[in-house]
Parts: structure tokens; C-alpha cells; sequence
């Protein structure tokens, strides 16, 4: 028998596919990526919803700005968090599985992803 056993200590994923992830109830998790689309000095955003695309959009928000989250570090990997239970609540937008999308450039500073698989982009 060998006692050459490596040992699985978590990952930390450099992965910076940029990647937005709603957990279930509605707590959202950004990637690197997602992050670095936002800007590095994000540390606060404002959500959006556009009822007739479906599409969520975060922008980065100043102190001064009522309704804004803060975009909160993890202890166990590098991505942030922004608790928007209330957002997608008063939406009435419910998440039963984590659902994962990819994050893209809205313009104008706001990063963000359509909810409808079958969106309206045009």
C-alpha cells in the first residue's frame, strides 16, 4: 500500500469567461470576467430589468445612488455577490436552480443577460 495520496483542496477558478450566475432565490454571483466588464473599481452596482426583452442589466453605482448593492467578495473563490432577492421578488421572478448565463456588453457601462431563451435582441 502507498501512501502517495494527493489530496483535493478546492479550486480556485482564474477562469475569466465573463459569467453570470442566479443562484436559487435570486442571489446573484459574477465571474472574474463579469467583474472586469463592470470595471475593477465596482463596488457597488444598480439592477435593471427590461420587461420586453427580458434582459437583467447591472451598471456600476455611485455612493450617492438610492437602490444600489454591493458587490460582495467570497471567501472561497474570487467571484462577487450582489443580493438581489428583493429585486427579482418585486419582478416576481422566481429561480428554483442556480442558472448560469453569459454576461454581455449592454453598452453604456452595463453588463448583463436576457432571461427568455428565446430573447428579443433583434
Amino acid at each position: 500500500m502507498s501512501n502517495d495520496f494527493e489530496f483535493f483542496e478546492g479550486s480556485a477558478s482564474r477562469e475569466r469567461i465573463p459569467k453570470i450566475t442566479i443562484r436559487r432565490g435570486g442571489l446573484i454571483a459574477l465571474t472574474p470576467g463579469a467583474v472586469e466588464m463592470l470595471g475593477e473599481n465596482a463596488t457597488h452596482v444598480q439592477v435593471g430589468f427590461n420587461t420586453e426583452t427580458q434582459a437583467v442589466g447591472l451598471r456600476p453605482a455611485p455612493e450617492n445612488v438610492k437602490g444600489r448593492y454591493r458587490l460582495r467578495h467570497q471567501t472561497t473563490s474570487q467571484s462577487r455577490l450582489v443580493d438581489t432577492r428583493r429585486f427579482f421578488a418585486h419582478h416576481g421572478l422566481t429561480f428554483e436552480r442556480a442558472t448560469t448565463f453569459d454576461a454581455e456588453d449592454f453598452g453604456d457601462g452595463m453588463v448583463g443577460f436576457y432571461l427568455a431563451e428565446n430573447d428579443q435582441r433583434g
